[in-house]
């Protein structure tokens, strides 16, 4: 239950920053473009590297900087649909699973994506002690998967194979799940700790400025290879530890959003001075 609670926070939270619209939403009106969507966060992060990290410190701002190969079909929970794939088969006994990739996705540096970083960034994940020996990197999902993936091969520039040790029902939602992201190889090859002070992916946002303890901003990335998207102009994370400080930021207005939630007298509160300019 806390997975499937996790995934539609997950969920609302790319809703909320335009990268995905319901058909609810599509009808209701036409998406506008512009603006900085400004969200409270609990704190700052231990380090950006979302593979290592298990808190929504990162795993909130980091969903509008990455792409991960499959994610859950917007709009239609629990449904899996391709991400940065454009197709996936499953071998007769379900142990081989093989995904062809989108061709000219960009990373923010301008290099193109293949499926030498999507290998690298699994082997990351599932095995990072064989990957980078010696070097002190940490996956916190590995216990996930470890066991499951036998090898991950990259036949070509945009096939990536995975083999399992045995059929799972679990596997394409662990491949969905969004704090998976896809990192670029050529940056863990010159440092595999690069992603604990970094933020470069394929996303619709862009690593702008962080000041620990104050704020972390993303810009618009210009260049993003789903056409159209995003509609913001940036997002702006502000790190505010005590609680009732968050609340005051939504009333106040020096933020929109708060993701994690608040105790029912500060939504009461929040409810009242706001009235119809607030959803809880």
């Amino acid at each position: 239950m806390r997975r499937i609670k996790t995934y539609v926070l997950f969920l609302g939270i790319l809703a909320l920053l335009g990268l995905m619209a319901t058909p609810s939403t599509l009808a209701q009106e036409e998406p506008q473009y512009g603006g900085i969507l400004k969200v409270a966060i609990a704190g700052d992060p231990p380090s950006l590297d979302i593979h290592q990290e298990a808190t929504f410190k990162v795993q909130i701002p980091s969903m509008a900087v990455y792409n991960t190969l499959l994610h859950f079909t917007p709009g239609n929970f629990p449904d899996i649909s391709c991400d940065l794939c454009t197709e996936w088969q499953a071998s007769e006994d379900y142990k081989t699973y093989t995904f062809k990739l989108h061709q000219g996705v960009k990373f923010h540096d301008g290099s193109e994506l293949t499926s030498a970083d999507v290998k690298m960034s699994w082997e990351k994940l599932v095995r990072p002690d064989k990957l980078f020996p010696g070097k002190g990197v940490i996956s916190t999902p590995r216990i996930l998967y470890e066991n499951l993936v036998e090898r991950i091969e990259a036949p070509d520039r945009y096939t990536v194979v995975f083999h399992l040790t045995r059929p799972s029902l679990s596997f394409l939602p662990l491949i969905a799940h969004p704090a998976r992201p896809i990192y670029a190889k050529k940056y863990l090859d010159q440092d595999p700790h690069y992603y604990k002070k970094k933020m470069m992916g394929t996303g619709p946002f862009m690593f702008k400025n962080y000041v620990r303890g104050s704020f972390l901003e993303l810009e618009r990335n210009p260049n993003y290879w789903v056409k159209g998207r995003p509609y913001l102009d940036g997002v702006k994370y502000f790190m505010i530890k005590d609680l009732s400080a968050r609340a005051k930021s939504v009333r106040s207005g020096r933020t929109h959003v708060e993701l994690r939630g608040f105790p029912p007298a500060e939504v009461d509160a929040i409810k009242k001075q706001l009235g119809d300019k607030v959803t809880v």
